[in-house]
């Protein structure tokens, strides 16, 4: 039987593939996912890093999907650079550079998002 940290392992390397080829319907489902285990094992650390990755994924998603490949490049990347730090620090005891790649991972992705709607009318 998988323990928590093989679930999330698994989950966040997922995540980080998906949303390097700029899906970001899996990451939302698969967070979705993660913030419904974590709540019934009770993990409350699990459940703040997936109600943040489902919060960035929901709302990043509609606004990626009207851009084309090259547009969107830039944002797939760099989101996906801050899920390999949350992956390899989430386990971690001091928590600092987890909670900073949270925290840039939800400010690159609200940034995005303003941008978005700023430049014209979009499907939300």
């Amino acid at each position: 039987m998988k323990d928590v940290f093989d679930v999330f392992d698994e989950g966040f390397e997922e995540i980080t593939r998906m949303v390097g080829q700029g899906n970001y319907k899996g990451p939302f489902v698969y967070s979705s996912n993660l913030t419904l285990f974590s709540t019934l094992l009770d993990y409350e650390d699990g459940i703040l890093i997936s109600e943040i990755l489902e919060g960035v994924f929901s709302q990043v998603g509609p606004f990626a999907e009207e851009l084309d490949a090259k547009e969107i490049g830039l944002i797939n990347e760099q989101l996906a650079a801050q899920m390999k730090i949350i992956t390899d620090s989430y386990r971690a005891e001091d928590k600092n550079i987890l909670y900073q790649a949270l925290r840039d991972l939800r400010s690159i992705a609200t940034k995005f998002q303003i941008k978005c709607m700023r430049s014209g009318p979009m499907k939300v």
